[in-house]
């Protein structure tokens, strides 16, 4: 029986497919849906011969999220689905296989944005993290 869904978006259009299959499958079962972001206040990668500041965002890694969880939610606003929203700041993928551990979470529906085998070898791919360290089912849109 599935109780609780975590929907783990980035705020990007490729995760707006990963609404549809969260909606459909909450709908099914009668399922909660947790809608999470984490925002990674470090760069993956990259050099830099300048100065550079790692605040360039007008907005707060917290607002930031909060405006993405916030604009996920109006997705499922005219259904019966029972939704919640949650943020953080760190590692994304560490922070999605904490979340879907302490909320006890039934599955995690992500998108993943398709990287290349090279980038995903150099920088990782958090749904591939995901896939691999989750202890629940984690169904990938793409």
């Amino acid at each position: 029986m599935m109780k609780k869904i975590l929907l783990p978006i980035d705020g990007s259009e490729a995760c707006f497919k990963s609404y549809e299959y969260a909606k459909d499958l909450a709908e099914k079962f009668g399922a909660e849906i947790l809608i999470f972001n984490a925002q990674n206040i470090m760069p993956a990668f990259g050099w830099s011969y300048e100065a550079i500041s790692l605040n360039e965002s007008e907005n707060s890694p917290r607002e930031t999220a909060t405006k993405i969880v916030e604009e996920a939610k109006k997705f499922f606003a005219n259904t019966n689905i029972k939704v919640s929203t949650k943020i953080t700041v760190g590692d994304p993928a560490g922070a999605i296989l904490d979340v879907a551990e302490k909320e006890n979470c039934d599955m995690i529906i992500m998108c993943t944005h398709g990287m290349s085998r090279t980038k995903r070898f150099l920088l990782g791919s958090v749904t591939n993290k995901v896939v691999h360290h989750a202890t629940i089912p984690v169904l990938v849109i793409r």
